[in-house]
C-alpha cells in the first residue's frame, strides 16, 4: 500500500485508494465506485436548470439508444462504460478542455496544449483498460470507436435541444450537424438513484463480470 500512496489517488465511496497511475482492476468496484459517482456527476458543468444530469443517464441513454438501432449488446456495453473513468476523474467539459489547452499554449508556447490533451487522453484510457479487465471486456476496436463516438454527438446535440433549449451562439459544426437520437417522449433528468440503479441494470444484464452473459469480446476485423 505504500507504493500505492505514493502514486496519485483518490479515496472512494467504497473507501479505497484508488490509484490514478497503476489502476487496479481488482479495485473497481461497480456498484458502489463507478454507479454512484457517476449518477452524481454533472454533465454540461451542472448548467441544466430542471437539476443534475448526469453522466450515468447520459450512459445509459446512449446505451439504450445504440442497442435499439443495432441490436449489439457489445456496442450496448461499450457505450456504457465509456466515461466511466469519469467515476475517478471527474466529468472535464470539452469548453473546459479546450480552455486549458490554450492557456498550456500561452503559458508554455505552442504544443503545450496539444501535451496537455495528450495527457488526459492517456490517462482517461490507462484507467479505460483497468475498468474493462473488471468488466471482462474487452477495450473498442475496429469500427467500435468510431460507432461510440458518433453516438457521443448525436447524444450531445440531443441533450443541448431537449435540456439546455436554444443556445446563445452556435456549437461546433460537428455537432450542430448530428443527427439527434430516436426515443419516445421528451428526456427528463433522473434522481441521482435513479440514475445509478438504471446503469446497474444494464451493467448487470450486459457487463460479462457479472456472469449473466458471455464474455463480450472485440469484433473479429473486417478484413
Amino acid at each position: 500500500m505504500s507504493n500505492t500512496l505514493a502514486m496519485p489517488w483518490v479515496q472512494t465511496a467504497s473507501g479505497k485508494a484508488f490509484p490514478l497511475i497503476g489502476a487496479d482492476p481488482s479495485l473497481v468496484d461497480f456498484a458502489t465506485d463507478i454507479a454512484g459517482p457517476l449518477a452524481r456527476c454533472a454533465r454540461f458543468a451542472g448548467h441544466i436548470g430542471s437539476g443534475v444530469y448526469s453522466v450515468a443517464q447520459h450512459s445509459v441513454e446512449g446505451a439504450d439508444a445504440l442497442l435499439r438501432e443495432t441490436g449489439d449488446r457489445r456496442l450496448a456495453a461499450l457505450f456504457l462504460l465509456h466515461d466511466a473513468h469519469e467515476a475517478y476523474i471527474g466529468d472535464i467539459s470539452t469548453p473546459v478542455q479546450a480552455a486549458l489547452a490554450q492557456m498550456a499554449d500561452m503559458l508554455r508556447g505552442d504544443g503545450g496544449g496539444q501535451l496537455m490533451r495528450q495527457s488526459l487522453k492517456a490517462l482517461q484510457h490507462h484507467l479505460d483498460v483497468a475498468i474493462h479487465e473488471a468488466a471482462n471486456l474487452a477495450l473498442p476496436a475496429y469500427h467500435e470507436p468510431a460507432m461510440i463516438k458518433a453516438m457521443d454527438i448525436r447524444m450531445l446535440i440531443t441533450e443541448r435541444n431537449q435540456l439546455l433549449g436554444p443556445p446563445p451562439c452556435p456549437w461546433a459544426p460537428i455537432i450542430e450537424a448530428a443527427q439527434p437520437i430516436r426515443r419516445i417522449g421528451e428526456m427528463r433528468v433522473w434522481p441521482w438513484p435513479e440514475a445509478a440503479d438504471e446503469f446497474m441494470a444494464r451493467a448487470k444484464r450486459w457487463l460479462p463480470c457479472f456472469a449473466k452473459s458471455p464474455a463480450l469480446k472485440k469484433p473479429r476485423s473486417a478484413a
